[in-house]
């Protein structure tokens, strides 16, 4: 089945899944699809696993196949780590990996570094394993992924604690601006209320609040279309003569504002607000 795979030759595809690939130690990979190339190994991902190969395990035909993308490189004889690592049928961690005392974890995945142990997934659960547990020829290969899985677990860790911090940062600043919110619209209704029942004006106020406000006090000229409600002579013009108070009401039917004036007389026209409404207001 393996021949007859790797007859494509050159041919051969990057994500192209094999049935089967036998490597020259002797260990079978089912569903076998390589998704990157290296000078010395390709990346692949198998049933059960995934890790780099060293080229000089795979077989003849597929060496052949991949020699244009990246030749493999001959092993150096003075690094047994190494040598032990491009031995395994990955070089990340094994996918069944063996323990001394003869049991066998399967299609295990390894979710946590420490020094003298990991954390390994598999078949039958989740578990700490220690690293003198581990049969020696895979023990080297732990032993030498292990500095950089360790600083990539640290890395990781300081990325999710500053992700962490800054959500709840973010979070704190949303509650804060929520509940500020809440206080404002909370003051702003009150003020509004003490508007109506003492009877003046407060922006924010819909119409009928300020009607309210202005009950008894003259009748007010409205039209339901119209965002202006005037109070004949209950204001006060600059001069301190009696005005009619035009009240202003957004698309919303919002007061904005209100002006003072007598008549046409622009020029001693006041616009009021409610800091000053008391002083200006309609008469009690």
């Amino acid at each position: 089945m393996v021949g007859a795979t790797f007859a494509l030759g050159a041919n051969y595809e990057r994500g192209q899944v094999i049935p089967e690939v036998k490597l020259k130690n002797g260990t079978v990979l089912h569903e076998f699809k390589v998704i990157g190339i290296g000078a010395t190994a390709v990346v692949a991902r198998w049933a059960g696993g995934q890790g780099s190969i060293a080229l000089t395990q795979l077989p003849q035909e597929m060496q052949a196949a991949l020699a244009p993308a990246a030749p493999p490189k001959p092993a150096v004889a003075s690094a047994p780590t190494q040598q032990a690592v491009a031995g395994a049928p990955s070089v990340e961690v094994p996918a069944d990996i063996r323990l001394t005392n003869g049991f066998v974890m399967h299609r295990s995945v390894v979710t946590h570094w420490d020094e003298d142990a990991v954390v390994v997934s598999y078949q039958g659960g989740i578990v700490p394993v220690q690293l003198k547990n581990i049969v020696p020829e895979q023990r080297a290969i732990f032993e030498a992924r292990k500095p950089e899985a360790l600083a990539r677990q640290a890395k990781l860790a300081a990325a999710q604690a500053v992700a962490t911090n800054e959500s709840s940062q973010l979070g704190q600043a949303r509650q804060e601006r929520e509940a500020l919110q809440i206080e404002e619209a909370e003051q702003r209704a009150a003020a509004i209320n003490r508007g109506v029942a003492e009877r003046y004006l407060v922006k924010g106020m819909t119409k009928e609040q300020a009607r309210q406000a202005y009950a008894g006090r003259g009748r007010g000229e409205d039209n339901r279309n119209s965002s202006i409600l005037i109070y004949g002579d209950q204001g006060v013009d600059k001069y301190g003569n009696s005005a009619d108070r035009t009240l202003f009401f957004d698309q919303n039917g919002i007061l904005t504002d209100w002006t003072d004036q007598r008549g046409n007389e622009l020029e001693g026209a006041v616009q009021r607000s409610q800091l000053d409404d008391g002083l200006h207001g309609p008469p009690h």
